[in-house]
């Protein structure tokens, strides 16, 4: 019963850092779209993702999983991740009227879980 216990409170961190990332990923989406209104979805997601993965390593090292893990092995899940977040995307802007922040934001929040499972499992393992 320990073990599930321990186990609920390091996804509740996960979920945790992963909004605060999430936040910082749209965030930073925002301002980019603020700055350059023409700019592509997809350029203005890759700036986003490479600030909030560094928001999210450092959250996961300190406060998720309180061990430095293997920042590579991190970084190809996030990768992984990205790369679904951008299938969503894609498939949003082709067959949908959604576009701009509203379509980043929603193939943003779609991923966590399996990025979880991926994190506990192979790169905080």
């Amino acid at each position: 019963m320990r073990r599930w216990t321990e186990e609920l409170a390091t996804l509740m961190r996960f979920g945790g850092v992963g909004v605060l990332a999430t936040l910082v990923h749209i965030a930073v989406a925002a301002a980019v779209f603020w700055c350059w209104a023409s700019v592509s979805p997809f350029l203005a997601n890759v700036l986003a993702f490479l600030v909030a993965f560094q928001v999210s390593l450092w959250g996961h090292r300190r406060f998720t999983f309180r061990r430095r893990g293997r920042s590579g092995r991190f970084f190809l899940i996030a990768l992984a991740g990205f790369a679904a977040n951008n299938g969503i995307l894609a498939s949003l802007l082709a067959t949908t009227s959604i576009s701009g922040l509203p379509a980043v934001a929603i193939s943003t929040l779609l991923v966590p879980l399996a990025m979880f499972v991926a994190a506990r499992l192979w790169a905080f393992a």
